[in-house]
């Protein structure tokens, strides 16, 4: 009865997923996820070909009519602009502070804005897809944006770019080549990140280790051995798609692409390294982590200190620092100790769109250009998104920020001088074989699963849900 009710509570919990990334890529994608992906699928036809309502703007206050400039370009008179994301508390309040400062400059333009948690994003979304009401601005990830373009719902912004209404001219190419799809650019990148291992500097202080920049796995079960006889504090071992593709990444290759081909290696690196985490003394307790939900900043175990560590992405650092109200530090994924390719790389945290169904393309590639290039936005802003990508503004950004701030600069400088190609976007059915991996990982920390069985049960199923996302 115990195990059956941890297995409902960590099947509930793997729904729902983690505010920032990305992790998702990132960040992590669930079953939530998968279902959304196909209800945009579904939406294609009726959201591509119909048009986006929106309504005038109220006339603007005195006050904004004095601060700033009217929004140039676009098609004049009072603009009405919808913009959705998710995201914490944190990233509401600076995203909302920032379109009332454009706002304020631009007093023919009004935003509407919309906000919810990862977990319930997307489903959102498509439901908007499906009505022909996608707002004007789109938050999007990069797990996602090769099937939200494959259905047309995403607007070619390569127009704006070549007539600098959206300048990149202190952008990286490699970050517009990351939001671009057969030459064309669909996503303006917000930040770019990196995936990285949080601790608790204290906990190692007291354990008496220093943690490197990057440890090989059994050098991470070593310290995590040493942490625990110490401090009694556990270690906790991600499980989604994202440690799986660094199982395959050591080795140079696409776990996605394997699974396709029948190629098991990096799956069964995958569940090996589980089985013998779980095995382990220090390994987190099963049931103590089906009460948690490690996708979500407030009931991370590193919160409480039930772990010691955790894995996410750098821009997710600052939100987990603040829940838990401790020093933590950030260190690279632990290197498969079998490989000898770097896995770690630079990812773009989230992206803005613009939804091919918008009235107001102009407009809306305006925003996304001064929320890109401003300074006085990216002072607000903060970061928080990852990075800035102009250059100038990153420089301007650092400056001011926090020391907590400061070691995500830090550290995705660091990453810049190692880090190997981000692999392609995750396919269709991604979602969906996390589902299937999370739960075999699951029997095996339950030790109801042998590495094998759940390999080769895993690629089957694995290899069908690819196949038919295609």
């Amino acid at each position: 009865m115990r195990r059956k009710l941890a297995v409902v509570m960590a099947s509930v919990m793997a729904v729902m997923m983690f505010t920032a990334c990305g992790g998702s890529s990132t960040t992590a994608t669930t079953k939530a996820a998968a279902v959304t992906t196909k209800a945009a699928a579904a939406a294609t036809t009726k959201a591509a070909s119909a048009a986006a309502t929106t309504k005038a703007a109220s006339a603007a206050t005195t006050k904004a009519a004095a601060a700033g400039t009217t929004a140039k370009g676009g098609s004049g008179g009072q603009v009405t602009l919808n913009l959705i994301w998710w995201g914490n508390q944190t990233r509401n309040d600076v995203t909302k502070k920032a379109c009332d400062l454009y706002m304020q400059k631009n007093p023919n333009v009004k935003i509407n804005v919309e906000f919810t948690d990862w977990s319930g994003y997307w489903d959102k979304l498509s439901a908007m897809a499906a009505g022909g009401n996608l707002p004007d601005i789109i938050q999007q990830d990069y797990a996602y944006i090769t099937q939200w373009q494959k259905n047309n719902q995403l607007a070619d912004l390569t127009p704006y770019i070549e007539d600098k209404t959206i300048d990149t001219g202190k952008i990286s190419k490699s970050v517009i080549d990351s939001g671009s799809i057969n030459g064309k650019c669909y996503a303006i990148s917000l930040g770019s990140n990196a995936p990285c291992m949080v601790y608790d500097k204290t906990i190692t202080s007291e354990a008496g280790v220093t943690i490197p920049d990057q440890m090989k796995t059994d050098e991470f079960f070593k310290v995590s051995k040493t942490i625990f006889d110490k401090t009694k504090v556990s270690t906790y071992l991600q499980d989604d798609c994202t440690m799986l593709q660094m199982m395959a990444r050591c080795t140079g290759n696409d776990v996605y692409e394997d699974i396709k081909a029948g190629k098991d290696t990096s799956v069964k690196r995958f569940f090996q390294y589980q089985d013998d985490f779980a095995k382990s003394d220090f390994a987190i307790n099963a049931d103590k982590l089906a009460e948690k939900n490690p996708d979500v900043v407030e009931t991370k175990p590193i919160i409480d200190k039930t772990s010691w560590n955790d894995f996410a992405f750098s821009n997710q650092f600052i939100a987990i620092s603040k829940a838990s109200g401790r020093e933590l530090a950030m260190t690279m994924f632990p290197q498969p100790t079998d490989g000898d390719k770097q896995i770690t790389y630079l990812k773009p945290s989230m992206f803005f769109s613009i939804a091919e169904t918008s009235a107001h393309k102009k407009e809306a590639a305006e925003f996304i250009n001064w929320f890109t290039n401003d300074k006085d936005c990216n002072l607000i802003l903060m970061g928080e998104r990852g990075i800035p990508v102009n250059s100038d503004v990153a420089a301007v950004v650092k400056a001011k920020v926090d020391d907590v701030n400061k070691q995500v600069y830090d550290y995705v400088e660091k990453v810049t001088k190692v880090a190997s190609p981000i692999d392609k976007p995750d396919p269709s059915g991604k979602g969906e074989v996390q589902d299937h991996l999370r739960t075999y990982t699951a029997n095996i920390r339950y030790k109801e699963m042998k590495v094998d069985d759940a390999t080769s049960k895993f690629m089957s199923e694995a290899k069908e849900i690819l196949n038919k996302a295609k």
